[in-house]
């Protein structure tokens, strides 16, 4: 994957060293998705309620005491944490809703669960070249806002749609996120995804200036830690899109009512540009 040779240039009043520190995360972001198992090469889901038996992986999924074994066949091997598996595999411990990624020549594999359904993940490593490039808007510095974070009293929950549910779900926030954008005051609940704040966003671009339904924003929690307030950053020159703008297997949370903001929020990822005759294939700006 590739960074358009039209690639953005900054406005005036960003100094060097703001868009050299984006520049860094865009490149971070482009190896990240051009990896072998990364969100462009999820080609399907296998169900373990229809089947036990995923093509391309030489052994047999069981669901066992709340997790998800892969039995694997003599002299098979799978990679895990970067150490080789054979025999039985722990592929999702009782209690986890996604398990570890299984590295294979061609494909990797992981168990996911959607409405209480465990199924298979398939990466296609075939697939990881699809991708030419994001578009991005110029980093600005505008979008670079203070932020004020205030926990929430015990295991406070709201409701999140998913792309690929059927009915809204109660999830778990630590916390309430207050910043001002676009001459308006905001309170979101970011959800907690692996230490960082991720922020599930919509904003007047949507569906026009940037890909739809939906963009993430991580942020970092503050010093204190997520149990007491204290300042954030939103740098919204991050703002990326979620796996699912590229690959329609992927069931990403949608933003809530207050998570849409009326403000053109012109910073961050923009649109995927994948392979002519690719689904989402768009033709590059002349």
């Amino acid at each position: 994957m590739t960074i358009p040779s039209g690639a953005p240039s900054a406005p005036p009043g960003a100094d060097d060293a703001f868009v050299a520190d984006w520049e860094a995360w865009r490149a971070w972001r482009t190896a990240e998705l051009a990896a072998a198992d990364g969100p462009p090469s999820l080609a399907a889901t296998y169900w373990l309620a229809e089947t036990a038996v995923v093509p391309g992986v030489p052994g047999t999924w069981t669901e066992k005491d709340g997790g998800v074994d892969l039995l694997l066949g003599d002299g098979a091997e799978v990679l895990v944490d970067g150490h080789r598996g054979s025999g039985r595999v722990v592929a999702l411990a009782p209690g986890e809703t996604v398990g570890r990624r299984l590295g294979l020549p061609a494909l990797t594999a992981q168990v996911t669960t959607r409405e209480g359904r465990r199924g298979v993940r398939v990466f296609d490593h075939g697939r990881a070249g699809r991708l030419l490039a994001v578009r991005a808007y110029p980093p600005d510095p505008s979008f670079a806002l203070d932020g004020r974070y205030e926990p929430m009293a015990g295991a406070s929950t709201i409701d999140y749609s998913y792309a690929l549910e059927s009915s809204p779900r109660e999830v778990q926030v630590p916390g309430v996120v207050h910043f001002r954008l676009g001459g308006q005051d905001y309170a979101v609940n970011p959800l907690l995804d692996e230490g960082w704040l991720l922020l599930v966003f919509a904003d007047a671009t949507t569906g026009t200036g940037t890909r739809p339904p939906s963009r993430f924003l991580r942020i970092a929690p503050p010093l204190e830690g997520l149990d007491y307030p204290g300042t954030v950053g939103l740098d919204f020159n991050r703002a990326f899109l979620p796996p699912c703008a590229f690959s329609d297997e992927f069931n990403c949370p949608l933003p809530p009512s207050h998570h849409r903001f009326d403000a053109d929020v012109t910073a961050g990822e923009t649109w995927p540009q994948f392979l002519s005759g690719e689904v989402g294939y768009q033709e590059p700006s002349k």
